[in-house]
């Protein structure tokens, strides 16, 4: 797909669900083997604001990274530093990775991905992300070119995927935004229904009501979205 039908296409998305397979089959036809995005920088302490916003890789992988590296990942962190889309391999064989970056490589190289490009991304100020692109095969041939291409891709998907959850976001009244922030710090209903001063059974209507109006169907995928959307503090009445 041409830049311009691939920037077209993610245009065109109305769900983060159209959107990531845009992505996906975009990046699966230059030789991407698995991708992955986090928002950045990512929380170490809450489980649910680890999730990634989106996630190709294999579940060994993403399971060692959950455990060791979520929160305190040099690799990202450098590459985050240097501002740029970098090469995997060209990036790690300067760096000295401590024992949690040398397991993670290993569980990279098992399930057959063995080079990538790293890079950062900026939707606008305050909003930013790390994505990862890797190949099955090692790339130190890489074009500058290419680098930048994947960067582009990486771009406009994040930019669509922050403009789909503001709208979805902006939509939540403030009970509701309540109740979110509620729900981000690991609150059960009858929790939530106490610090609100409301029934159980009006908690699970708001509830049920953000599921509606952010479009998902837990409370992790909730979370996501609602953290994605740039509200994570409690809004004024």
């Amino acid at each position: 797909m041409e830049l311009l039908a691939y920037l077209e296409a993610v245009s065109d998305c109305q769900t983060k669900e159209a959107l990531d397979e845009v992505l996906i089959d975009t990046c699966n036809r230059i030789g991407v083997a698995a991708l992955s995005g986090y928002n950045f920088p990512v929380s170490a302490y809450d489980d649910d604001q680890r999730l990634p916003i989106i996630s190709t890789w294999p579940d060994s992988v993403r399971a060692v990274y959950r455990d060791i590296m979520v929160g305190d990942d040099p690799i990202m962190n450098a590459a985050m530093a240097l501002g740029i889309p970098v090469h995997f391999r060209s990036l790690t064989a300067k760096m000295d990775l401590n024992e949690k970056g040398q397991t993670f490589v290993a569980a990279m190289f098992e399930a057959g991905l063995v080079d990538g490009v790293i890079t950062p991304v900026i939707s606008r100020p305050g909003s930013v992300a790390c994505f990862a692109a890797a190949f099955d095969e090692q790339r130190d041939d890489i074009r500058p070119s290419e680098l930048r291409r994947i960067k582009f891709l990486f771009s406009e998907y994040y930019f669509r995927y922050r403009e789909l959850t503001d709208v979805r976001v902006s939509e939540l009244s403030v009970r509701e935004r309540q109740v979110m922030v509620a729900i981000v710090n690991a609150k059960s209903n009858p929790q939530i229904a106490r610090e609100l001063g409301v029934s159980e059974h009006t908690v699970g209507t708001y509830v049920r009501r953000c599921f509606e109006k952010l479009d998902v169907n837990n409370r992790t995928q909730a979370i996501v979205r609602f953290l994605g959307g740039g509200a994570g503090s409690l809004p004024s009445s």
